[in-house]
């Protein structure tokens, strides 16, 4: 290995001074002075970092659980959705199968296969508002007026 200078300067005798450093005529150098505290700036610098690096996880942290929340959010969504699409296509079956039960070819298939007959004649009844029902007292044919429930119940006997 060889020998390297060093890379301070070397004062010489003939070497003049620093600029802005006080010359006092002898040659002695200016008084030291004490550095700021290198220490304690060192140490704020440091807490700087930690909180700085804490603030940058803990803000991480925070996107990813809102991330989640979001994912949960869209799973929870999109099972409603689903949920309320088979809901809906159960509600149209339900009410297509009503709508084909209580035709009038399927009620009259199910009183045949009950061994009714239709009658001789079709009696249609007057519907009115709820008022001029209670005012209007319909009577069918071959019912006697003044029959009430209690007389059509001893009529039927045992088997009402």
């Amino acid at each position: 290995m060889s020998a390297q200078p060093s890379p301070r300067s070397r004062q010489t005798p003939h070497a003049t001074p620093r600029p802005g450093t006080p010359n006092r005529g002898d040659g002695a150098r200016a008084p030291l002075t004490v550095a700021p505290e290198v220490a304690r700036r060192r140490l704020r610098a440091r807490l700087v970092m930690w909180a700085v690096g804490l603030v940058t996880v803990g803000s991480l942290f925070l996107l990813v659980a809102f991330h989640v929340f979001a994912a949960q959010s869209a799973f929870t969504l999109e099972r409603l959705s689903n949920e309320q699409a088979n809901e809906q296509l159960r509600y149209e079956r339900l009410r297509n199968e009503v709508a084909t039960l209580s035709s009038a070819d399927t009620v009259i298939q199910a009183a045949d296969k009950l061994g009714m007959v239709q009658g001789p004649t079709v009696v249609q009844l007057p519907v009115s508002s709820a008022q001029g029902a209670a005012e209007t007292a319909v009577t069918l044919p071959g019912a006697a007026p003044g029959n009430d429930y209690l007389h059509t119940k001893s009529a039927l006997g045992a088997n009402p």
